[in-house]
């Protein structure tokens, strides 16, 4: 009887944890995708493990351009242990502040929404770790701070799951 007690009591306290996009609605300065991501930007960043403890750093380089309502975003990125990894996102703006968007190591389509200094980013992925493969789920949240920087903290899912976590600033 304990152990469902336990079990209810931190289903609830965890579905009461979750963030809401309109949680940030007046919060400034508003995001703006169309605005951010123009030319070149800079990142570096942490990834961290299931336990909490960075497991790799990197640095990545982007080059944003939008044409009408599509963004491609190219990422070339450079961990700490050598690895290269390069994405292009092409990401629509489908409606006011709503966003889908594919790329190369992305099975399905990401959704994305914004609301004043944030945007919810979501997606599954395809992990490459020690010659496996891994299908996981990214809730990314990007917090826009200033006109030329914007924080991204990433959680990472397996099965519902918290196995990782990213965290990088993008400046321009």
């Amino acid at each position: 009887m304990k152990i469902i007690l336990v079990f209810i009591v931190s289903v609830i306290l965890l579905g009461c944890s979750s963030q809401d996009i309109n949680d940030y609605a007046d919060n400034k300065p508003v995001f703006s995708m169309t605005s951010f991501f123009q030319g070149d930007l800079k990142a570096e960043g942490i990834v961290k493990g299931f336990n909490g403890r960075v497991i790799r750093t990197f640095t990545a380089d982007l080059q944003a351009s939008w044409n009408d309502k599509t963004l491609t975003l190219d990422e070339q990125f450079l961990f700490s242990d050598g690895e290269k990894q390069n994405r292009t996102w092409v990401i629509q703006e489908i409606g006011e502040n709503r966003y889908t968007g594919t790329a190369n190591d992305i099975p399905e389509e990401a959704s994305g929404i914004s609301a004043g200094n944030a945007l919810n980013w979501q997606y599954a992925m395809v992990l490459n770790v020690d010659d496996s493969e891994y299908n996981v789920e990214f809730d990314d949240w990007i917090y826009q701070i200033s006109d030329n920087v914007v924080i991204n903290q990433t959680v990472i899912y397996k099965w519902g799951v918290q196995v990782g976590e990213v965290v990088l600033v993008i400046r321009k």
